[in-house]
C-alpha cells in the first residue's frame, strides 16, 4: 500500500521539508541564503559592468583606426 505524503515544500537553502508557511527551515539557512544572492548580485553587477567597459573600448578603438 502506497503511503500518503503529507503537503509541503522545501527549504530554499537545505532543501529540508517544512511547512507551507515558512521559506527557510531556519534563520542559519535563510542568512546563508542571503548572503550567497548578495554574492551572486555581485557578480552579475560586475559583468554587465566589464560588458559595458568592454563595449565603449572596442568602439573607441574602432573609430580610431
Amino acid at each position: 500500500m502506497a503511503e500518503k505524503i503529507v503537503q509541503h515544500k522545501h527549504c530554499r537553502e537545505c532543501e529540508k521539508a517544512i511547512s507551507f508557511k515558512k521559506e527557510f527551515c531556519s534563520d542559519d539557512c535563510e542568512e546563508d541564503w542571503k548572503a550567497k544572492m548578495a554574492k551572486k548580485k555581485r557578480q552579475l553587477t560586475f559583468l554587465y559592468i566589464s560588458a559595458f567597459v568592454i563595449m565603449i573600448l572596442a568602439l573607441l578603438w574602432s573609430m580610431k583606426g
